[in-house]
């Protein structure tokens, strides 16, 4: 028997409210909430397991990142999915067009920054699915024509959350890559300060030197500025430019704080 220890970054993808976020919570932690938490930027979830099989045990640690899930945000996803190792495709069950959105964005983005990599899907929400034979059957048609493996789940129940991601730790472990296809992601804007949201806060990630260390800071910084990530608003930008320099303003120099500064209110402006 051979032991290994391992690191990998997994990716949880899906359309926002899909129950990202609570899967996460119920398989690392076991509790669940209600309360509807909209994802800003990453959040990164570290999660130990040991994997055993006939010939090896595998202590393995997942780093999840659970990435926002609003369309328009290509700078944080892209930067997101760099270095995955594998990924958690998530849609709720009570709305067929967040399942559509796998094939038609988030799949095709994903394998515009990397190549083809492990993935596992789950249809999430299922305690709240109509008949569990029609939700098994969509999920049967996804699992085949994506030629993946898949789940129903409930973040609520705890049913099949543990099974989905010691699934794709397994073919992380494998290195079973699927088999994807390529496509052009199809994409919605929805709101024209949506691309700007993302500019400035990749700016600051680049400035704080990564999103693993800024994400924390934006998040805190946003929500304070009152930002729905869904719906930005030319007035929460500006005002989150002034609390992210505030911020920057304890580690940098004062012009380029201000030269920041300017950038991103230019580019609020030009949005406008």
């Amino acid at each position: 028997m051979v032991d290994d220890r391992i690191k990998r970054k997994i990716l949880l993808l899906g359309d926002g409210a899909v129950g990202k976020t609570s899967l996460v919570r119920r398989f690392v932690v076991d509790k669940f909430s209600d309360d509807y938490i909209t994802t800003i930027g990453t959040k990164v979830t570290k999660k130990d397991l040991r994997i055993e099989s006939p010939a090896r045990s595998t202590d393995l640690t997942f780093m999840i990142w659970d990435v926002l899930g609003q369309k328009g945000y290509r700078g944080i996803q892209d930067s997101s999915f760099q270095g995955a190792k594998g990924a958690l495709l998530v849609y709720d069950v009570t709305r067929p067009e967040t399942a559509d959105s796998l094939q038609d964005y988030w799949i095709p983005h994903l394998l515009t920054v990397t190549d083809p990599i492990p993935v596992v899907v789950v249809g999430n929400k299922v305690d709240l699915a109509p008949t569990r034979r029609q939700a098994q059957e969509a999920l049967d048609e996804l699992k085949e024509t994506l030629e993946v493996d898949g789940f129903l789940s409930s973040a609520k129940t705890g049913l099949n959350v543990e099974a989905g991601f010691l699934a794709l730790a397994k073919t992380v472990i494998a290195e079973a890559n699927a088999k994807l296809s390529k496509g052009e992601p199809v994409e919605e804007l929805s709101n024209p300060f949506i691309p700007v949201a993302d500019q400035i806060i990749m700016d600051f990630c680049d400035v704080m030197g990564g999103q693993e260390a800024a994400m924390p800071i934006v998040r805190q910084q946003l929500t304070r500025a009152g930002i729905d990530v869904k719906a930005p608003t030319k007035e929460g930008l500006r005002l989150a430019v002034e609390y992210l320099a505030e911020v920057e303003s304890s580690f940098r120099n004062a012009a380029d704080v201000e030269a920041s500064k300017l950038r991103r209110v230019g580019w609020i402006k030009e949005a406008s």
